[in-house]
């Protein structure tokens, strides 16, 4: 994209090491003269883009095996048993190993860009411009830097804490080995704290989003107040705690009983970190610089989804105006949407069009069925039901487990035949940007803050204001303000939560929001629940009708068939703007997919490459007389809901296998953290213990 090009600095080769050497290991520091370094604050720019560049990738292997398969609503394409990751994921039906690669990367990464980031604001904090500008209140290029790193080090921390629960902690930066020789596990709640409050520090001197060149592919202030808000929630909200460890006398509310010498718990002042969080949000949404969320869609008719939009940006290879913050990729290098978070692909590694994209990211069943109202405008473009050929078709998507066209209704939110520059010279280069907090998330959070908090009329002002545009005008009256009128107290709080689960699902923000607000354990015995009702139904009737009239069948019927024959000169598809009477409505229902009418050597006038369906969301009786009309028009009968039922275990009990019904029903936490590695107890001179249950060595 617009990734600016990384300055390999001597100075800042200074890194703290991954776990396998110990994070207490560090490198010499360089004899670079620090002053020239920094002469300037483009100088120090060039010092702050190599931290960047390590954040492209620090958590995405955790984001990949957890964040964004673990919830209610979100799951993982393959078997259970065919990869390690779904071990921590489905909260340990068994051990892993304390040495798990993807968790020693993190936590290496992690570290690294706090480092860099304490070396960064040290050197800042020495400039006389820089403590001018504080001491007037007023901010400027030097300001602007000193919160970034800010940032840096506090995301970093956020993340640490999120996966490991408590962690050494370190705010000044390590030079030697001789600084951390008494390091040991600090406190969540004192990470937070200071963390918290080198932000609000930082914030007021840094530029909003289109201030001073800043864009969503740098921290600004408009993201700092989100990233306040955010971290304060989580600070005040429910996790899993040791009950071997010192929390120095803060007190707790539990959920449940105790196992693996640990609890589920919250701190009994929470609410006051969420009069941080309402102070921030609120400011970041009252003035949010050129940030704002995506009511309009100026793409007119056949369109009309604002929803879809936002994400087009992505696929266009643009920063959408809702970012507050993207990680900037560009094409032609490592990049993960669509190939782990987007519409699949069987194309091969390169050359392909589009080539493979595995698909890591898919959808429960119910989820789809059950939980989006059929009027919503935001289920299309985040579940998809069809996958990309790899020669410019497209095909059914099987519910057996796999990747790729296997493994499960999956996410549609990147698509690489949507793009309009797609690339097809290799796989996982598609240059798509990684949206890490968006306008909604900030309106949400907000949302939630004003419910906890009384304030029911603030609430449901900011949930109408993410909800009214997933719905079309006809549908306001009722599906958004009849809807949200009726919401109080519980209702209102749960009504908030769903929202986020229907808005952001595909994105890895389930997970954490049902952790932290207390959640996990009743959601998982719901969605266990709920697709053991659809299996019964499907075997026992051959189909499953949800609450909001929604019918998964065993059966579907699908045609290949040439768009052009319908009277349509596209092949990808938008939003669905006719009638089921219609000859187009099969091709065009569910909306959003189709294949890219970009590739030349795939016109769209030629070949069957469009998939027409009929049955997707009611029954079509495989004997009866319209499926009989069907297979003679040329439709094939195709399993569908029938090989769920081939894969009952896969879509049923080991939904988070390590958390049973007798889980459910004595309480026990949710044990969904990881285990601090084996080197990084072992060089902790007996200061780091593991907890939870987990091994020692």
């Amino acid at each position: 994209m617009k990734k600016i090009t990384i300055y390999i600095l001597a100075l800042f080769v200074i890194t703290i090491a991954g776990c396998k050497k110990s994070f207490l290991d560090v490198s010499s520091p360089s004899a670079v003269d620090q002053q020239f370094v920094f002469s300037s604050p483009e100088e120090a720019y060039k010092v702050m883009v190599g931290c960047y560049e390590i954040w492209r990738g620090a958590n995405n292997s955790l984001f990949y095996d957890l964040d964004v398969v673990g919830s209610d609503a979100e799951t993982h394409p393959e078997s259970y048993d065919a990869q390690t990751r779904h071990i921590p994921e489905g909260l340990y039906a068994s051990e892993l190993s304390i040495n798990f690669s993807d968790a020693v990367n993190t936590w290496a990464s992690l570290y690294r860009v706090a480092n860099r980031a304490n070396l960064i604001m040290e050197a800042i904090a020495d400039k006389a411009e820089y403590k001018q500008a504080v001491a007037g209140g007023t901010g400027n290029g030097w300001t602007q830097l000193y919160g970034e790193a800010a940032i840096f080090r506090a995301y970093s921390y956020f993340n640490l804490v999120r996966y490991f629960g408590d962690v050494p902690y370190f705010d000044v930066p390590i030079y030697n080995l001789s600084q951390t020789d008494s390091a040991a596990l600090t406190s969540r709640d004192v990470i937070y704290d200071k963390e918290l409050e080198n932000l609000k520090k930082a914030e007021p001197h840094m530029y909003r989003l289109g201030e001073g060149g800043i864009t969503a592919e740098r921290f600004s202030r408009t993201f700092c107040q989100g990233l306040i808000g955010k971290m304060a929630l989580f600070a005040g909200g429910f996790s899993l705690r040791r009950t071997d460890f010192n929390y120095s006398g803060v007190q707790f509310e539990q959920k449940g009983t105790e196992k693996w010498n640990a609890k589920y718990v919250r701190r009994t002042d929470y609410k006051k970190y969420y009069e941080v969080a309402k102070t921030y949000l609120k400011a970041c949404v009252e003035n949010s610089g050129s940030a704002y969320l995506i009511t309009t869609d100026p793409r007119g008719a056949g369109y009309n989804n604002p929803f879809q939009y936002n994400f087009q940006y992505n696929m266009n290879l643009q920063v959408s105006p809702e970012s507050l913050y993207e990680v900037g990729e560009t094409q032609g290098q490592f990049s993960e949407r669509p190939y782990a978070f987007g519409r699949p692909s069987d194309g091969g590694s390169s050359n392909a069009f589009p080539c493979k994209s595995y698909g890591q990211s898919r959808m429960f069943p119910v989820f789809y069925y059950g939980d989006y109202d059929p009027a919503d405008l935001r289920r299309d473009v985040t579940v998809t039901v069809s996958s990309n050929s790899g020669a410019a078709s497209e095909t059914i998507i099987s519910f057996a487990p796999g990747s790729r066209s296997a493994g499960g209704l999956s996410s549609n939110k990147w698509d690489e035949s949507r793009m309009s520059k797609p690339y097809t010279a290799s796989q996982r280069n598609s240059g798509i940007n990684w949206p890490q907090m968006r306008m909604a998330d900030v309106i949400l959070m907000l949302a939630e803050v004003y419910a906890e908090l009384g304030d029911e009329g603030s609430a449901r002002t900011e949930l109408t204001k993410v909800r009214a545009r997933a719905f079309k005008a006809a549908d306001q009256a009722t599906k958004v303000t009849g809807y949200i009128s009726s919401l109080a107290g519980d209702a209102l709080k749960e009504g908030i939560q769903q929202e986020r689960k229907l808005e952001f699902a595909g994105e890895g923000y389930r997970r954490y929001d049902l952790i932290r607000t207390g959640k996990l354990p009743e959601k998982i015995k719901q969605v266990r629940d709920l697709q053991k009702a659809m299996i019964e139904g499907l075997q026992s009737r051959g189909y499953y009708t949800f609450p909001n009239g929604n019918t998964i069948s065993s059966y579907i019927y699908v045609k290949k068939m040439n768009a052009a024959d319908v009277g349509m000169t596209k092949m990808l598809t938008t939003e669905c703007d006719v009638t089921e009477a219609d000859p187009t409505h099969p091709l065009k229902f569910p909306g959003w997919r189709g294949n890219c009418d970009l590739w030349s050597n795939y016109p769209a006038t030629s070949g069957n490459r469009n998939l027409a369906i009929k049955g997707l969301f009611k029954y079509i009786d495989p004997n009866g007389l319209e499926a009989a009309a069907l297979v003679a028009a040329g439709y094939v009968k195709t399993a569908w809901g029938a090989t769920i039922l081939s894969y009952k275990d896969q879509y049923s009990n080991n939904i988070f296998k390590g958390y049973p019904d007798d889980f459910v029903a004595a309480g026990v936490p949710p044990r969904y953290l990881l285990p601090l590695s084996s080197e990084t107890i072992s060089k902790s001179n007996g200061l780091i213990t593991n907890g939870y249950g987990f091994a020692q060595k």
